[in-house]
């Protein structure tokens, strides 16, 4: 799992830390389990990049580090999902999130699960933009 914040995440992935994709070199990038092929991570990291490079929000960049998994449910299609857990360990309980990406149980393509919620489902997006501003205004729906 990464343990580097979003920021320092953003900059990795564009000096091209990421691109091999390699197993070590996923896991570097944040890949903590999955059930898909190895050879898969790459492009997910590279499609999972669209979003978090688009986070501009600075109390985001700074204080939230990030990690991947790749989810079988039973009898049902492997799905993605990005979490958002904040550096501050204590803040866990208020302040971590997972953002679903084409779970097929859902009608959204994009969800979000908080922990301030229990983990049951506090918004569902349609689009990559909606989830980036989304993610831009979570210090004001936390503050």
């Amino acid at each position: 799992m990464a343990e580097m914040t979003i920021r320092q995440w953003q900059d990795e992935y564009r000096r091209g830390m990421f691109d091999d994709g390699d197993f070590d070199t996923q896991v570097k990038a944040g890949w903590y389990d999955w059930f898909c092929k190895d050879e898969s991570l790459k492009r997910k990291t590279d499609k999972f990049a669209k979003i978090i490079n688009g986070i501009t929000n600075d109390w985001m960049l700074d204080n939230f580090r990030i990690w991947f998994k790749n989810n079988c449910p039973c009898a049902r299609p492997l799905y993605d999902d990005i979490r958002f857990e904040p550096m501050d360990e204590s803040k866990r309980d208020q302040l971590y999130f997972v953002i679903s990406i084409d779970d097929k149980r859902e009608d959204d393509k994009y969800c979000v699960f908080t922990a301030r919620k229990g983990y049951e489902k506090e918004a569902g997006l349609g689009n990559v933009n909606d989830v980036i501003a989304w993610i831009n205004a979570w210090e004001q729906e936390v503050a």
